[in-house]
């Protein structure tokens, strides 16, 4: 049994990107952890979505990829704001939830991401995740996701782009992860809109043929420690 630990800077993130992956680790007896590390406060100058109704969502979505509520977590970073956000107040932030979980394997955004939130959490993960430590040697695999609807929109032929070297066959959870998806009614699109349930199918769909697979994730690696 390995600890996983999925790191989402938005409410639906982890879903988007790694669903299909979250649902297949519980049904083997992994232990899922995720973790949302922005929200909306009063007075935050971004007025949607609503953080109380959101984070139902995202448990009703976790419900359904069989995390359990105690492994659900909520931080408060502000929402679109987080570059804006001193750094040690970002890296002391993931580096708490990190020394909480104890993580063997930590599944995380693209870095290049558009969305500067994504970017920033995950060189916080990076800080948290330093073999210099025991919490970073600790973690044995890194895994860098895929987002539609940011992943996909940076430069890629300046910062360079989304280039997955592991592909996870999710063909038996495909539906599971659609049905988490539809759980985020304020975030769900309609297609041809990128965060859409037929984009989502067509990605997978995509991801697996490369591999030869019916269905998949696709994931980008970062590191793996063979101890």
């Amino acid at each position: 049994m390995k600890k996983i630990l999925v790191i989402a800077p938005h409410n639906d993130d982890e879903t988007l990107g790694a669903g299909g992956t979250i649902a297949k680790c519980v049904s083997r007896g992994d232990s899922v952890h995720v973790a949302v590390f922005t929200s909306i406060a009063e007075g935050h100058p971004v007025l949607k979505p609503n953080r109380e109704n959101i984070r139902a969502e995202t448990r009703s979505a976790m419900e359904i990829l069989g995390v359990p509520k105690s492994n659900v977590i909520f931080e408060d970073l502000p929402n679109v704001l987080v570059p804006d956000t001193p750094v040690h107040e970002v890296n002391r932030t993931v580096m708490r939830v990190i020394e909480r979980v104890r993580p063997d394997v930590i599944l995380l955004p693209f870095l290049n991401d558009l969305h500067k939130d994504h970017r920033e959490i995950v060189y916080a993960v990076q800080v948290a995740a330093r073999t210099c430590t025991p919490v970073g040697r600790g973690i044995s695999e890194i895994y860098m996701y895929e987002t539609l609807s940011e992943t996909h929109w940076n430069m890629d032929q300046v910062e360079g782009g989304f280039l997955p070297n592991v592909y996870n066959d999710i063909t038996d959870f495909l539906e599971t992860k659609v049905k988490a998806v539809k759980a985020y009614r304020s975030q769900l699109k309609k297609f041809p809109e990128v965060r859409s349930v037929e984009a989502i199918r067509a990605l997978a769909v995509l991801r697996g043929a490369i591999a030869g697979m019916p269905a998949a994730e696709a994931f980008m690696l970062v590191r793996k420690l063979n101890v």
